[in-house]
C-alpha cells in the first residue's frame, strides 16, 4: 500500500474519497482518470498490480492511495476496512470494476479459474459493498460494473454472464433498500480493453454486436450514475436489453443453436 500526496487540482475544499477496484486497467483505469477532474479529496486505487497502480497515480492530480491487493483473498477486505476506520473519511463514490471471465465451453475451463471468476465477480463485489456501507457520505454513490451479457444466458461465456446477472440483480435490489446511498449498475457492451483480450472473446452471436468506446462509455456513465439504476450507453446494449424483455431467453438460445453460432 502506498499513499501519494498531491494538491487539489482546482484549489477547492474536498471532503470525500472515491474508491475504485480493478483500477490498474480497462474500465476502472479510465474511471480513475475521469473522476480525477471531480471534487474528491483522495482516490483509492485497488488492484493486484502495484506497478500499474503507481503509473496511474502519477498521472492523477488528486491524491492517490494505492492498495496492491488480490480481492479473491479474504484478508484484502480486512485491510481495506481497517484503512477506512483509520482514515476517518467519508466515501463519496465506490466503483466495483474488478472482474474477469473466459470465453470457452464450460467443460473446457479449469475449475480453479472458474472459482476465481466467481470469487472476483460476485464475492469481492459483494464484500466491498458490505464493508464500505458504514463509511458512506449521505447520497454517496455505488457503481457496480456488470455487462450486457447479464441480460441473456450466454453459451461459451456461461460463468461470466451468470456472474454479471448476479451483479445486475443485486445492484437493483439494494438500490431499493438504501435510503442514503444511490446505487447504479453499468451494463456495457463489448469494450476493447485488456480484459477483452484475456477473455478470448470471439465476437460471435447476437449478444456480441457493437463495440463501446471506453472514454465515451465512462464519460456518459459519470453523468448518469446515481441518477439511474441501470445504465447502458451503447445502442446495441440498449437493443439487447429490449430483446431480452420481449423474447423468451430459450427462444434466443434456440435461434443461435439453429444458426450454429456456438
Amino acid at each position: 500500500m502506498e499513499f501519494k500526496t498531491k494538491p487539489n487540482n482546482e484549489g477547492n475544499e474536498q471532503i470525500m474519497i472515491a474508491i475504485i477496484t480493478g483500477a490498474s486497467s480497462g474500465i476502472g483505469y479510465e474511471f480513475a482518470k475521469q473522476i480525477d477532474k471531480k471534487n474528491y479529496e483522495e482516490i483509492w486505487l485497488i488492484a493486484r498490480r502495484e506497478d500499474k497502480l503507481k503509473t496511474l497515480s502519477n498521472k492523477l492530480k488528486t491524491r492517490a492511495k494505492i492498495f496492491a491487493l488480490d480481492l479473491c483473498e479474504e484478508k484484502s477486505f480486512e485491510i481495506i476496512k481497517k484503512e477506512l476506520k483509520i482514515s476517518n473519511k467519508k466515501i463519496g463514490l465506490l466503483i466495483n470494476s474488478a472482474g474477469m471471465g473466459e470465453n470457452d465451453y464450460f467443460k473446457n475451463t479449469k475449475l480453479e479459474k472458474d472459482m476465481k471468476t466467481l470469487n472476483l465477480n460476485i464475492k469481492a463485489l459483494t464484500a466491498m459493498t458490505k464493508i464500505c456501507l458504514e463509511f458512506f457520505q449521505k447520497d454517496g454513490i455505488i457503481l457496480n460494473i456488470a455487462s450486457s451479457a447479464a441480460f441473456i444466458p450466454q453459451a461459451k461465456f456461461a460463468l461470466y454472464a451468470a456472474s454479471k446477472s448476479y451483479v445486475l440483480s443485486f445492484s437493483r435490489a439494494i438500490r431499493r433498500e438504501f435510503k442514503d446511498i444511490k446505487v447504479s449498475v453499468l451494463c456495457p457492451n463489448r469494450v476493447k480493453t485488456e480484459f477483452l483480450k484475456k477473455s478470448k472473446n470471439n465476437f460471435t452471436g447476437i449478444k456480441n454486436l457493437g463495440n463501446e468506446n471506453l472514454e465515451k462509455l465512462v464519460e456518459k456513465t459519470i453523468k448518469k450514475m446515481g441518477k439511474k439504476d441501470l445504465i447502458t450507453t451503447h445502442p446495441s446494449a440498449k437493443i439487447l436489453l429490449i430483446i431480452s424483455k420481449i423474447l423468451p431467453h430459450s427462444f434466443i438460445l434456440w435461434i443461435e443453436k439453429v444458426l450454429k453460432i456456438y
